[in-house]
């Protein structure tokens, strides 16, 4: 069997085999052999419970560098909705859509765009008179992968739509193409990302063959350089263009919030996750 690509990863040097991660792994994908921790490949989900529990730093998230933009002719930045919260004076989101021009990026296009299109497009399913309820998001990989692993009766009762961030790759591969008129193969979309499970998610996507996004760069890897830039940015209205209520959707609740239905649950925390399912 082809082994899959996961982000979390073991460091074995570093591993002290002390049982912090097997004890709270949810999908019991870690077992301690020789003294060393050990990843299944089938279970693992990559939520990084592991990382933010190991004390050795024996776990980390493999992401790309900021130098595989190169690799493309034109470069389009992808920041998630959570990047901005890491900016804890900003007024508006727009110095840092700025500062990530900046750094190298042709463009940048919000995934919020994305979260706004999938908004819609949820509010239609749930008018569908043959949708199954609970209706559960698929924005999370980690959840996804976590109903397949543990709770497969559930699997129907995804939304079958695609992840905000690939919506945005694809939305920005086509506007930047015809606005410059070049190849949509000369485009490279990186999603700036603070979570493992959606590195996996674009190397090894779930419910569709290829990913549109072509890599994905961590936040702790470019907060430095791009705080630095976002501090000397001006202010450029136009470069925001999603609604609130995308951008909200980093947010516990935020997407439950822009679909706007009565009837909903919101829950964060993969334990909490679990208890619901």
């Amino acid at each position: 069997m082809e082994k899959r690509f996961h982000s979390v990863t073991l460091l074995a040097d570093k591993c002290r085999g002390c049982t912090n991660c097997l004890k709270r792994c949810p999908t019991e994908a870690i077992r301690v052999r020789g003294g060393r921790a050990h990843i299944i490949d089938e279970l693992c989900i990559d939520c990084g419970e592991c990382i933010r529990v190991c004390d050795h730093h024996a776990k980390v998230a493999v992401t790309d560098p900021l130098s595989t933009i190169s690799a493309f002719k034109y470069k389009i930045a992808l920041p998630a909705p959570s990047l901005y919260g890491q900016f804890k004076t900003l007024h508006s989101i727009s110095p840092v859509l700025a500062g990530l021009k900046k750094m190298g990026f042709d463009d940048v296009f919000e995934v919020a765009r994305g979260a706004d299109v999938v908004t819609r497009v949820i509010q239609e399913k749930l008018r569908e008179p043959d949708c199954p309820k609970p209706l559960i998001s698929s924005a999370c990989p980690a959840i996804v992968r976590l109903i397949q692993v543990r709770f497969p009766d559930l699997i129907d009762n995804l939304v079958d739509v695609r992840q905000p961030m690939e919506v945005a790759a694809m939305m920005a591969k086509r506007a930047f193409a015809r606005k410059n008129r070049v190849p949509e193969e000369d485009i490279g979309c990186f999603f700036i990302t603070p979570c493992p499970a959606k590195v996996t998610a674009i190397r090894s996507p779930i419910g569709h063959p290829t990913s549109a996004v072509d890599g994905a760069i961590s936040v702790l890897e470019i907060y430095g350089l791009l705080s630095s830039h976002t501090k000397q940015a001006e202010e450029d209205d136009t470069l925001v263009t999603a609604s609130a209520l995308g951008v909200g959707w980093a947010n516990s609740g935020g997407e439950a919030n822009a679909v706007g239905h009565s009837s909903s649950m919101s829950v964060d925390g993969i334990e909490n996750v679990i208890r619901v399912l």
